[in-house]
């Protein structure tokens, strides 16, 4: 992309044109009307400059403005993966309702958190009549508001905002049978169209999974395998961005799972079927989160504000490395393992001239025991997080 020039350099160039043309000396004092027709060129060529900038930025994906600020980000979408942004949805619950005997809630009735829930005054709805009595007390409420500001936990209470003959006392949640998901961010929708760019179609290779898996809300990237115990299976590992993980570490929710699954087998644009023949099985599996401890030995001379770069360098490291798909991934690109080294090297280049003892790395997964490594690639879906930087 070209430079734009400052305005400053665009005056001084029509300054200077002005006394090649005129032939004349423009002193710095003097000949106001042809500063001051120098002045507006300037402002007007920079106007120019700015608006094919602008233009030149909207060509290509990975630079595109969003609609909204004028840009074709979401042209370009739906031109090369076929969709706008994913939107924010609704979650739905299995809500107990305490019934004195036979009650009626009929279709659009609205309930509302209470206080004590996960998110107070989220306004949920039914969908549907329900017959209700002592036996058949369970009904399914939808959130108005789509978006992870409506997500309620099992026991939090709701109390119904009209009064039904028969319902006493307060409604429960028992069970999320939908999660709701937070729309789509300009970045990941940005970093979904550049990989449709890099992953051409295959007929059912791994580039044509890793794309399929796009088609379903809240993924942020999947890793398939062949399947290594079973023939004709393949194994398809799937990272949910932070906001739709049940963690905030990655690990997507089962609403995302069967999403993926279902776009696996049958393309939601065309409803056309997806799996290759040879193809029996989608397996899909979350991601296995492998929580990252790391000790930085004689560590006294560290200041707390470095502490804050160091931390802030190591993270951003750790983010980018992910599991490398053969056939899909660029080798040159490749970017699957951590070892001691590394994590030297990102504080050094953080901070030069750092002085700090040994380096110590460790992973735990699951609530198995930490286990103390130099170095660790990762695969079949084991994706790392950082949890904790230790000075010792």
């Amino acid at each position: 992309m070209f430079k734009i020039p400052t305005l400053k350099e665009l005056y001084d160039q029509s300054l200077q044109d002005l006394q090649t043309e005129m032939g004349i000396s423009i002193l710095p004092f003097g000949k106001m009307v042809l500063r001051a027709q120098a002045a507006w060129q300037s402002a007007k060529l920079k106007l120019y400059y700015l608006l094919l900038g602008k233009v030149q930025k909207n060509l290509f994906a990975d630079t595109a403005e969003p609609e909204s600020m004028g840009g074709t980000l979401e042209r370009i979408g739906r031109l090369k993966i076929n969709r706008n942004p994913f939107p924010a949805t609704s979650g739905k619950y299995d809500v107990t309702v305490t019934a004195t005997g036979n009650a009626f809630i009929p279709t659009g009735t609205i309930f509302k958190s209470l206080e004590s829930a996960l998110n107070s005054g989220v306004l949920l709805i039914s969908d549907q009549d329900y017959n209700i009595d002592q036996v058949n007390n369970i009904i399914e409420l939808r959130a108005l508001n789509p978006g992870l500001e409506s997500k309620l936990n099992v026991n939090d209470g709701l109390s119904c905002t009209v009064p039904i003959v028969g319902i006493t006392g307060e409604a429960l949640v028992i069970a999320e049978t939908v999660s709701p998901t937070a729309a789509e961010s300009e970045e990941d929708y940005r970093q979904a169209i550049i990989d449709s760019y890099r992953l051409e179609p295959q007929g059912g290779a791994s580039a044509d999974y890793i794309l399929w898996a796009q088609d379903a809300q809240g993924v942020k990237a999947s890793y398939p395998y062949t399947s290594p115990t079973a023939a004709a299976e393949v194994d398809i590992y799937v990272e949910a961005s932070p906001e739709d993980s049940t963690d905030g570490m990655g690990t997507p929710t089962q609403t995302i799972l069967d999403n993926v699954a279902s776009v696996l087998e049958i393309d939601p644009n065309t409803q056309q079927g997806r799996t290759p023949l040879s193809v029996w099985a989608n397996n899909v599996y979350p991601v296995v989160i492998n929580k990252l401890t790391i000790t930085i030995n004689n560590s006294a001379g560290i200041t707390e504000s470095q502490k804050a770069i160091i931390n802030a360098a190591i993270k951003e490291q750790v983010d980018e490395v992910r599991p490398f798909i053969a056939g899909a991934d660029i080798l040159e690109e490749r970017n699957d393992t951590i070892s001691t080294n590394q994590v030297i090297s990102w504080m050094i280049n953080a901070i030069p001239g750092l002085g700090f003892g040994a380096v110590e790395m460790s992973i735990q997964i699951g609530s198995s025991s930490a286990n103390t490594v130099s170095i660790k690639t990762f695969s079949y879906g084991n994706i790392p997080y950082l949890v904790n930087v230790v000075y010792a």
